[in-house]
């Protein structure tokens, strides 16, 4: 597979790789460890693949709503649909939320069945009777955390992570409000800027302090699920 420099640019097919003089094909994506990667890395193969896999619950979610609890339809979900939102998250989601939507509302829906809701049901009471988030906000939590474990926690992450967590008073001395936040590469590219590492640098550089230098992990994921519900 070969990466083009630039979301624009469609990579180049006239390149022929051999290994001990055996043509190896070039394709366009590739499923690896359960994540379709595509040569734009833009995860749209892989968002349809799991709107495909989600979609077949649809017809048995509303089949069983009419005699199960709502109690065992919130175990169904975290059993089976949440897992599969979960899984590559930090990457197939860190892409432009156009490319999240069909799968979004499909998730909506999702929820809508499995608590006996409605279309007037706003978007914030299904996630928030079940404790959780729509997938982009969902992104956003999963990358703070990460944030927060370079800072808290960075020993519990590879070493070779470990080696490029750079804060800005390791660049300079100044004794800033900012002085403990990571310090950001700039980049030239768009793929450059949508790295997960300078993602969630930047999320994390634009918290409050207060939410910063919360010792509790468990209080920050209630501020910060909180803070993503205050968005919807």
């Amino acid at each position: 597979m070969i990466f083009s420099p630039t979301l624009q640019k469609e990579p180049t097919t006239d390149f022929k790789l051999l290994i001990n003089s055996s043509p190896i094909q070039q394709v366009k994506s590739t499923k690896f460890l359960g994540v379709i990667i595509d040569n734009k890395l833009d995860w749209l193969l892989h968002i349809a693949d799991l709107c495909l896999s989600l979609r077949k619950f649809i017809g048995i979610f509303y089949k069983i709503s009419f005699f199960t609890p709502l109690k065992v339809l919130k175990i169904i979900y975290f059993s089976l649909v949440h897992p599969k939102i979960l899984y590559g998250l930090e990457l197939y989601a860190n892409t432009y939320q156009s490319y999240l939507h069909d799968l979004m509302i499909l998730n909506n829906r999702i929820l809508r069945i499995l608590q006996k809701k409605d279309r007037s049901c706003h978007i914030i009471d299904l996630y928030s009777t079940y404790n959780t988030l729509p997938i982009d906000k969902l992104f956003i939590f999963k990358a703070l955390l990460h944030a927060r474990a370079l800072i808290y926690r960075p020993s519990t992450l590879p070493k070779f992570i470990q080696e490029r967590i750079v804060l800005n008073n390791q660049i300079h001395q100044h004794q800033t409000r900012a002085s403990s936040n990571f310090h950001r590469t700039s980049y030239t590219s768009t793929r450059g800027s949508k790295a997960f590492s300078n993602t969630s640098a930047m999320l994390w550089n634009s918290l409050p302090s207060n939410i910063q230098s919360v010792s509790s992990e468990f209080s920050f994921k209630k501020l910060i699920i909180q803070q993503q519900w205050n968005d919807i």
